[in-house]
């Protein structure tokens, strides 16, 4: 039969509510009486019931991590991130798949709701209001991780790539590479963090050096190999002067986009530089791929998220620290 509180209680010769303080993390319990406890557990083997103990602390210890895409090679390292901090933090990870759907997002968050979490990281990919308005309901810490609200006011904390100055240092090491003619093919349209704010920070630059970008330059579609492929083949296709490098919004795009290149034979870095952005296929795809690496996403979203469970911190807008990587992909012209 398993121990219980008042075997613990009784072999370490305290009440109930000292046991009761020192599983619980109190601070007011002495040294002394924590180290007697301690040894009682450890010699009983005693297991405390975590959804009885959750009634006392208000406390479950789960952290509910909603993605959009588990089999995104960004979301995947950054969930492994999140479930190393929380394993050496003692809490336990939730996922939440919803499939790029904002329905099944509101559906899952709604649940979520009768769970009683610590946490909640939403990783979205478009907030609208629905959303926003599920997640107003929670009285746990929720933090927006990869995608921000298009507006000024910071009503969660947001934790995000610099999207806006990473694509700037990009287009500023392909002009210093020679490059005048760049085209830029994005991930969704409508995706404020990811892409307004990456297409943004590489036009404002290209306009800083006096250079021009078609609009035929310019082309939206998904973070997936398949979006870059259609297009890089909409830029060949539309443009007699190509660009002599691209920019992409993600390193998936970016491979597409190489690969599309190969089919008409047209040689990377050699006629056109590539750039991706994330590093999530450096070890995957066989040219190393020059791109923008950001650095512990996973523990970054954790520990932001701890200290606003604990201390119930102001809502700010955070960026994870980056870096440009020059690699295979890219190449100096002129």
């Amino acid at each position: 039969m398993s121990a219980t509180i008042s075997d613990i209680a009784e072999d370490a010769k305290v009440s109930i509510s000292t046991v009761s303080r020192v599983m619980n993390g109190s601070k007011t319990v002495s040294d002394d009486l924590k180290e007697r406890v301690m040894k009682s557990v450890e010699k009983l083997n005693y297991v405390p019931n975590a959804a009885a103990r959750s009634l006392i602390t208000q406390r479950t210890d789960v952290i509910a991590v909603v993605e959009a895409d588990l089999t995104n090679p960004v979301t995947a390292t950054i969930l492994r991130e999140i479930d190393q901090c929380c394993m050496k933090n003692n809490k336990i990870v939730m996922n939440c798949d919803y499939d790029y759907s904002n329905k099944k997002a509101v559906a899952l968050l709604n649940k979520l709701q009768e769970r009683n979490v610590d946490g909640i990281i939403f990783m979205g990919v478009s907030l609208d209001e629905e959303i926003l308005k599920c997640l107003r309901k929670f009285e746990c810490p929720v933090i927006l991780a990869q995608q921000g609200v298009e507006s000024e006011a910071c009503e969660f904390t947001t934790i995000t790539d610099d999207s806006y100055h990473a694509a700037s240092d990009v287009t500023n090491f392909l002009i210093h590479e020679g490059h005048r003619r760049i085209a830029y093919i994005g991930g969704e349209e409508n995706d404020y963090t990811n892409n307004k704010l990456r297409l943004k920070g590489f036009l404002d630059t290209m306009k800083d050096n006096g250079l021009e970008v078609p609009d035929s330059y310019i082309v939206h579609g998904e973070f997936s190999l398949e979006a870059g492929k259609k297009g890089m083949q909409k830029i060949y296709e539309n443009n007699l002067s190509l660009p002599t490098a691209v920019i992409s919004g993600s390193d998936l795009i970016a491979v597409g986009a190489i690969r599309y290149l190969e089919s008409v034979k047209i040689k990377v870095p050699e006629d056109v530089s590539v750039f991706g952005f994330d590093d999530s296929v450096s070890n995957l795809f066989e040219l190393p791929l020059s791109t923008v690496r950001s650095y512990d996403r996973g523990k970054i979203l954790c520990e932001q998220l701890f200290r606003e469970c604990d201390s119930g911190e102001e809502k700010k807008w955070l960026y994870y620290p980056y870096k440009v990587l020059r690699r295979n992909s890219t190449r100096r012209i002129g």
